[in-house]
């Protein structure tokens, strides 16, 4: 049988191995082993697009610093871990529309995509 909890502005449960959440919320942050969701998952929607990209601000993923998956307009100017991609919201052609890091700092080199 699953535990169900009102929760509050901060509950914290051992027990729990999962959390439901149903109808419209905003929340600042989940931390879980899985997330799971039907339908759309928003992220960073209450932010403008950042010229260059926001470090920090993005899909971060695993325990590596700032590696992840980053927006912005205009070329890439955050530092990102290696391997990080960028989309550019602003991109015209097939060479301006995504970006790699390639160094761990702030080096990002554009991938070429198809029209």
């Amino acid at each position: 049988m699953p535990n169900t909890k009102a929760v509050g502005v901060a509950y914290s449960d051992p027990q729990f191995d999962s959390v439901a959440v149903t109808g419209a919320s905003s929340l600042a942050a989940v931390t879980a082993t899985t997330v799971g969701a039907t339908g759309a998952v928003s992220a960073m929607s209450g932010t403008a697009v950042p010229a260059g990209g926001t470090a920090g601000a993005g899909l971060l993923v695993s325990s590596t610093a700032n590696l992840g998956v980053f927006f912005g307009s205009g070329a890439p100017t955050l530092a990102a871990a290696q391997g990080s991609l960028y989309m550019r919201t602003d991109g015209s052609s097939t060479s301006t529309r995504l970006y790699v890091n390639t160094n761990g700092s702030t080096t990002w080199t554009n991938v070429t995509t198809a029209a």
